[in-house]
């Protein structure tokens, strides 16, 4: 049972790398790929924010290869927390061919469109098709995507400390990665039955279990001191 949630991660991500997606190196919970949805146009290049406009400009329906995508580059975005996972898309067809893909190995069913998952509140707009995140944190954290605009823009600490913690990790030592998934594992424990105030930043760290480097160790022995200072402080 130790094991169970990182043979399921490995098993998802076998399951998405064999559909053709692509695992971010910046967050290896995500995966993307890039269709071309145009029987007229070669894409040359993969998409960027230096090209997005030609891969999303519009292609009459004639001419695209998934009927129900509009634009001329059809893109699945899928986003893994343990057993919730989040398919973003242009294309719903693409979307129905994974989770008929994903149903050979284990069972998956789709639910619909998202509008809550992990305390953030989703909501899209027919329009435009930007998103807006509202975190129920707080009634200010509040993120629009889609039209060019994040809020909120107040820099903390903890900003750079994840921004740190994003950084790809050169050095692969399986000793550090033992200790890193010893010292998570406990806090996941930790965080259900006792400490709940830590979920954020253990919510943090387990994005990087699978390569987890030097700052990643340190970040997690900091929770040991902060739980040394709270274990006599009695929840009420």
């Amino acid at each position: 049972m130790k094991d169970s949630p990182r043979g399921w991660g490995q098993l998802f991500a076998s399951v998405c790398t064999d559909f053709g997606l692509t695992r971010l190196k910046s967050d290896e919970c995500v995966f993307v790929i890039f269709f071309n949805n145009s029987k007229s146009r070669i894409q040359n290049m993969q998409p960027d924010l230096a090209n997005i406009i030609e891969a999303t400009a519009f292609v009459p329906e004639n001419d695209r290869i998934y009927s129900d995508c509009p634009h001329a580059t059809a893109i699945p975005i899928i986003a893994s927390y343990v057993d919730d996972n989040l398919a973003f898309t242009s294309c719903a067809a693409l979307a129905a061919e994974f989770e008929v893909h994903c149903n050979v190995k284990f069972p998956m069913s789709a639910e619909g469109p998202v509008n809550w998952h992990l305390s953030v509140k989703y909501d899209r707009d027919p329009t435009t098709g930007a998103v807006q995140l509202t975190s129920t944190s707080t009634s200010k954290t509040t993120y629009e995507i889609g039209q060019g605009r994040v809020q909120p823009s107040t820099h903390t600490k903890a900003d750079d400390i994840v921004k740190e913690l994003a950084e790809p990790v050169e050095i692969h030592d399986e000793k550090l990665v033992q200790d890193q998934h010893t010292l998570v594992g406990s806090f996941l424990y930790l965080q259900v039955h006792t400490f709940p105030e830590i979920s954020w930043t253990v919510l943090v760290l387990i994005k990087y279990m699978i390569r987890p480097g030097p700052t990643h160790l340190v970040i997690a022995k900091k929770h040991l001191c902060y739980l040394k200072g709270r274990k006599n402080v009695i929840l009420r």
